[in-house]
């Protein structure tokens, strides 16, 4: 059954931060998840097959959900991928381009797309992935509530407690447990009518959005995630209820040109993110390393790559963290390996029996 003995499904893009943070994970910890990644063309590929490939190469021979990133900004339409991912985005057939793109690839439990489909048509959808043998999602966004909801349940409902799974999508938010009405309406409401067995994973993220409140050290920065989902089986009925967050990022937002960010190292910790970042003091990468190292909250001994990052970057930054994007890397790695044992006794000094792979 999708999502057995899963504690955690991350939704992550296709970017270098989130798939170096996702690759360098013990295999014990990605045992534990199934990520929902986001497609979109990977770097200056020549290809959309290349995205997928570097999703495989991060989460080598275990299958992933994978949805369409509706938020990926398109820029240059003469591109053999954007182009591919426009064709993908096309409704006609019931979707047929993308079912075939998801035939290529046999580790991907593809989202139905249901943007403008009758029940027939996501019926006709869901036919065609079952006939291949492959798990499939309903993934339902928040900011992107559709407006055919009555005739997606009806065509999920009718394929009974197959195997799938639905993904409550709340985005970026503020302060998770706001959300907490929301999921409860749609799972109580909307999808009423689809078995109770299906597991639903509870998805939403926090992580700011601007870093310059946080100048004068060290800072934390808590998420509520874990109370939400608690909050939410307590009420519920549905058997399985799934722990979802974006891995310590966000959705895309539009792009644009900004000022060169200010050094600093973040620190997930089990519920909360510790930034560690002086402007007056201009620290740099190892300034802020150091800091994170000598404060109450490392642990050090979690075995894993980002932990390794930041201990390289404390003795010398060009060893370890020397670009934003390697911070971002480092703290999804760490963010990830914490919420996939998340309640655990004890995850540090574990015997993860596993050499990492450069």
């Amino acid at each position: 059954m999708v999502l057995e003995n899963k504690r955690y499904v991350p939704t992550l893009a296709i970017r270098a931060s989130e798939m170096n943070g996702l690759q360098f994970l013990p295999r014990a910890t990605k045992e534990k998840m199934t990520p929902c990644i986001l497609l979109a063309p990977w770097a200056n590929s020549a290809s959309l097959d290349k995205a997928v490939e570097r999703v495989e190469k991060a989460f080598r021979g275990q299958s992933f959900f994978l949805d369409i990133d509706r938020d990926y900004e398109f820029t240059n339409l003469e591109s053999a991928p954007q182009q591919t991912l426009v064709e993908l985005l096309n409704p006609a057939n019931a979707y047929k381009k993308w079912c075939d793109f998801v035939s290529d690839h046999e580790y991907i439990m593809p989202c139905v797309q249901t943007r403008g489909q009758s029940e027939r048509e996501i019926r006709a959808q869901i036919e065609r992935f079952q006939e291949a043998g492959r798990s499939y999602c309903l993934r339902l966004y928040m900011n992107r509530f559709p407006p055919n909801v009555a005739e997606i349940v009806a065509a999920f409902a009718a394929s009974g407690a197959a195997d799938y799974a639905i993904i409550l999508e709340g985005g970026w938010t503020r302060d998770p447990l706001s959300l907490a009405v929301w999921f409860d309406g749609v799972m109580s409401g909307h999808l009423a009518a689809i078995d109770a067995a299906v597991p639903t994973v509870l998805s939403c993220t926090s992580m700011p959005k601007m870093f310059t409140p946080f100048d004068s050290g060290i800072s934390p920065v808590e998420f509520t995630n874990h109370q939400l989902v608690q909050q939410i089986q307590r009420s519920s009925n549905r058997a399985s209820i799934v722990y979802g967050d974006w891995g310590s990022t966000r959705p895309r937002e539009p792009g644009g040109f900004g000022m060169r960010p200010i050094d600093r190292i973040d620190y997930p910790t089990d519920q909360a993110w510790y930034i560690a970042r002086n402007k007056e003091d201009e620290w740099d990468f190892q300034q802020a390393a150091a800091a994170i190292i000598a404060s109450s909250q490392w642990q050090g001994n979690l075995g894993i790559w980002g932990e390794e990052m930041i201990e390289s970057t404390a003795i010398n930054e060009e060893l370890g963290i020397d670009t934003p994007q390697k911070n971002v890397a480092a703290r999804v790695n760490i963010h990830l390996h914490r919420q996939a044992f998340y309640g655990a006794e004890d995850i540090g000094g574990m015997n993860l029996d596993e050499d990492w792979e450069d």
